[in-house]
């Protein structure tokens, strides 16, 4: 028996409204004449119940987080990114989002927002996460799901793969903003309508519009002989801009770690993202927040780090022009 069945009525209530409906906590506490704190500590309650024994294994403020997530609550990229980085590299948080939507599935109408598979290195807590500071660069997000293992061997056939890549990132975002209900007042997309929109570069949701596409850059390395290849994703949502980069033959990070730059000049350059850490595979998937004064910027590298703190851009692994719209 579901323990949704042992909930206080108020509690089965608030979720069936959350999930069932696509409500958001302000709709609901409308519809029930209640403040809409109410509403979400009814919620976050049902949820620590329904896999007590998950949940003991987090802080209150990632379950908080990720309770959000799986209820669709969150209204920004930045929000879902930075959840989805934490859930990628706890193993508990993992397992507490899958207890929780095995749970909560039958009273959505929809698919509930994708758990990741968990490739990345630990997120920041709650409230770190910050975009474009040179002196501790913002963790990457792995987007689902691992890329195709049949890779090309030639730098050429690698390169033929960049639309595929992309295709992938953009289904990924477009689930990460639609797929847990597009906001607080969106409706969440089908991974069906999601693959459609993602041809189109606009998130589809009921009353907001999700992330819009505006540019697909492409990576290459400064060494002929080398097979790594990438590409990057500019997308939108309201004033703010994200990136989202897909790598593949790249050397497993041993004693080093990726990082992302915009540059210009030596003395022209900011720091994106601290990628997560590469396997044998070969593959690097993510992204982050762009800054303010990104359309300032003409170029954007994936470069080896040694230092902690790198003050500028190391040797460069991958290159390309940078560009915020077509």
């Amino acid at each position: 028996m579901s323990r949704l069945d042992d909930l206080p009525p108020d509690q089965h209530a608030t979720l069936s409204l959350l999930l069932g409906q696509r409500k958001s906590y302000a709709e609901v506490a409308a519809l029930l004449n209640i403040p809409a704190q109410a509403v979400h500590d009814r919620a976050h309650a049902a949820l620590a119940v329904l896999a007590p024994r998950e949940a003991r294994e987090l802080t209150a403020a990632w379950r908080e987080d990720i309770g959000d997530y799986l209820l669709g609550q969150q209204a920004g990229v930045a929000e879902r990114l930075a959840t989805r980085t934490y859930l990628d590299s706890s193993g508990p948080a993992r397992a507490w989002a899958q207890a929780i939507s095995e749970q909560i599935a039958p009273l959505s109408e929809v698919p509930l927002p994708e758990i990741p598979s968990g490739v990345a290195e630990p997120a920041p807590p709650p409230g770190q996460q910050g975009a474009g500071a040179p002196a501790a660069p913002e963790e990457a997000s792995a987007a689902p799901g691992p890329l195709r293992r049949d890779r090309p061997s030639s730098r050429l056939g690698g390169a033929l793969l960049l639309a595929a890549i992309v295709a992938a990132v953009i289904v990924a975002v477009i689930l990460i903003a639609g797929g847990g209900g597009g906001g607080k007042s969106g409706t969440a997309t089908t991974a069906a309508s999601a693959s459609t929109t993602a041809s189109s570069g606009v998130g589809a949701s009921t009353g907001t519009s999700g992330p819009t596409e505006d540019n697909r850059l492409a990576l290459t390395s400064p060494d002929p002989t080398s097979k790594s290849v990438g590409a990057v994703v500019i997308l939108s949502e309201g004033a703010k801009h994200a990136f989202y980069l897909a790598a593949e033959h790249l050397p497993p990070t041993n004693g080093f770690f990726y990082a992302v730059w915009l540059y210009n000049s030596p003395t022209s350059h900011e720091a994106l993202s601290k990628s997560p850490p590469v396997h044998a595979n070969g593959t690097l998937q993510g992204g982050a927040l762009l800054p303010e004064n990104a359309d300032q910027f003409h170029q954007i590298l994936l470069t080896r780090e040694t230092s902690d703190r790198p003050s500028h851009p190391g040797p460069v692994v991958l290159s390309g022009p940078f560009s915020l719209t077509k």
